[in-house]
């Protein structure tokens, strides 16, 4: 189970955001990458052939001025003159010109190497690379046929701003990638932003209801991909708010169907307690009617947890003043309070605690509270109903100065029937879990605070302030027991 739960929640660390995303830029970048070497290449090619070609008109110039002199081939210019004619700015430029019929060199300015294939027409263009130590070349030659002698005319350019140029091709192409890249990115980004917001809202939705809220998602405003997934929840929803009431019907049933019984066991031995003073049979009549009575607490928690689970708004609800609340509370379980020995009280800020809900939820909420402070609260101490209204909200809380409860067990005691080892015979289990579930209703938290100041265990409801309600309501005193 776990190792499937971990797979579970690598899973859902993915977002559909980014794995579009990542997708996208993966392709975008086999994309950038095999257009920017098809740009380098198409790029350097036709590049080279446009200095191919101007290192041809140089070869054409030069060959024109190969004149045949007494049959012999002679070049019109002076070393200078050449020079001038075939000067470039950015690479060196070296000539040679060759009497083919003796194999002399009528002028040259540096090394060409060996002569090339010399089986090529005449007045054609031919072209070659040279490689000369570290230095590359790159030769345009002729064959020039002047009367009975025959030239070969050769003209060479370092290959630097052939090089400097596919370069700039290069960086170019890169830098014009990488701009659509991050411009596609953008736009996707921004897009599958828009086309998932209608999802956020759905989560947003979600998330403000309350815990009995089961009605279906609103599937018409999400992306067409996802509304099968919607209506599939929805459907899931539904299955289970079904099974959630017919669960909730048949507690509410059952526990109704107890509480005569209960309620006659309860009387009956009462009645034989009066009629009996003493001895076993008295003794044996106090424990049922305990019983019974604890019986009877347990019914109404059950049917307690019932209304507080209620999904419909059947509910009345209203201001209610916490402070009123309090006070009748206290009132109804001072007379256990005064058997238990316990200084049962009531501590306030003077402050309007104002909550909009219903009156009997939140009377059992305390309720509740305060019966779990009287059960684990010391003999001969302190029980006390505190309520706080800040600019966050307002705070009710019940301390008492018992064995207080440890760390590892303060979420436990909110799930229904868990009980401590230390825990009494009374409980049921399900106080603290009934006061979970109405503080969730009306949209509060509840915890078990521990703070130097605090002895025992205090447990604090906390409603937020758009749970409070603006209603003017007499402020009450501090504490009274």
């Amino acid at each position: 189970m776990s190792s499937i739960r971990a797979a579970s929640d690598t899973r859902t660390t993915d977002s559909l955001k980014l794995t579009l995303t990542r997708r996208l830029v993966i392709g975008l970048l086999f994309i950038g990458l095999f257009g920017a070497i098809v740009a380098y290449v198409v790029g350097t090619r036709f590049a080279n052939r446009a200095y191919d070609r101007s290192l041809f008109d140089d070869v054409r110039v030069l060959a024109n001025q190969v004149r045949s002199v007494e049959g012999s081939a002679q070049i019109t210019l002076s070393p200078d003159a050449l020079l001038w004619l075939l000067a470039d700015e950015g690479d060196d430029v070296i000539y040679r010109v060759t009497d083919l019929s003796n194999r002399r060199v009528l002028t040259s300015n540096g090394n060409l190497g060996g002569l090339p294939d010399l089986d090529i027409n005449d007045d054609e263009p031919y072209f070659r690379s040279v490689a000369l130590g570290d230095t590359r070349l790159r030769v345009a030659y002729v064959k020039r046929r002047v009367g009975p002698a025959t030239a070969l005319v050769e003209i060479a350019e370092t290959t630097r701003k052939r090089t400097e140029l596919s370069q700039g091709i290069l960086i170019g192409t890169v830098s014009m990638m990488s701009l659509i890249i991050l411009v596609a990115v953008a736009l996707v980004w921004s897009g599958v932003s828009r086309a998932l917001a209608p999802l956020a809202e759905l989560e947003a939705d979600a998330a403000r209801r309350s815990i009995g809220n089961m009605q279906p998602l609103d599937p018409r405003s999400a992306p067409a991909e996802v509304r099968g997934l919607i209506e599939a929840i929805n459907h899931m929803i539904a299955r289970v708010a079904q099974a959630i009431d017919m669960q909730r019907h048949f507690l509410a049933n059952a526990a109704h169907q107890l509480k005569t019984p209960i309620a006659g066991l309860r009387l009956q031995a009462q009645l034989a307690l009066k009629a009996e003073a003493s001895g076993p049979a008295h003794d044996s009549m106090r424990e049922v009617e305990r019983r019974a009575t604890h019986s009877a607490h347990l019914i109404e928690q059950l049917l307690t947890l019932a209304h507080a689970e209620s999904s419909d708004d059947s509910l009345p609800v209203s201001g209610i003043d916490l402070t009123q609340v309090a006070q009748q509370v206290i009132e109804r379980r001072l007379p256990d309070a005064i058997a238990r020995r316990i200084d049962l009280g009531f501590e306030g800020d003077g402050k309007v605690c104002v909550i909009v809900a219903n009156e009997v939820l939140v009377g059992e909420l305390l309720g509740n509270l305060v019966d779990n402070g009287l059960r684990y609260g010391r003999g001969g101490g302190h029980v006390t109903v505190v309520l706080e209204r800040d600019e966050h909200g307002i705070t009710l809380a019940v301390s008492d100065d018992g064995a207080g409860l440890p760390t590892e067990q303060r979420e436990q005691v909110f799930r229904r029937y868990w009980r401590s080892d230390a825990a009494s015979s009374e409980g049921a289990g399900l106080g603290l879990a009934i006061v979970k579930e109405i503080a969730e209703r009306y949209r509060g938290t509840v915890a078990i605070v521990s703070r130097p100041e605090f002895d025992g265990t205090r447990v604090e409801v906390r409603f937020a302030t758009d749970a409070a309600a603006n209603i003017a309501v007499p402020n009450k005193g501090e504490r009274t027991t």
